[in-house]
């Protein structure tokens, strides 16, 4: 958890400069594929430096073709936050996205989806999404 916790403290950041980015090139898509493209060059130097030779595709499991399509869901949360922080700032973006994500989580977790272990939607949870609720309405308060 503090790992989590620690790795999601540079998301900030990332909203901010991706913002100022889409604001400096005047094209959200344009600024998501540069912030992208560092991403991915970023990774291609981890995955060569630890990884024993170059990288294989599984030949005898196939991967199936719902994992691969992350990338989409990063490219419209991406897009999305860098449009939205210069409009109404990193905290508030923020601040709903989380509320977004750990709801969309608890209803994932709730019905298995994806083959995540069965969580099932409790009175405690329920009422920690209302929290997280009244959390994101007090953050946009001004």
């Amino acid at each position: 958890m503090l790992i989590a916790a620690l790795a999601a403290t540079v998301i900030p950041f990332q909203a901010i400069v991706n913002g100022r980015l889409g604001q400096t090139l005047a094209n959200p898509f344009f600024a998501a594929f540069i912030s992208f493209l560092g991403g991915t060059l970023a990774l291609a130097v981890l995955v060569l430096l630890t990884t024993p030779g170059i990288p294989q595709w599984p030949k005898e499991s196939p991967v199936p073709l719902h994992l691969m399509t992350g990338g989409f869901y990063g490219v419209v949360f991406v897009t999305v936050v860098l449009i939205l922080v210069p409009r109404i700032g990193a905290a508030n973006v923020l601040a709903a996205a989380i509320t977004g994500q750990l709801i969309m989580s608890i209803i994932i977790d709730h019905f298995g989806i994806l083959g995540v272990p069965h969580l099932p939607v409790t009175v405690t949870r329920a009422f920690g999404c209302l929290m997280l609720l009244a959390g994101l309405l007090l953050i946009q308060m001004k």
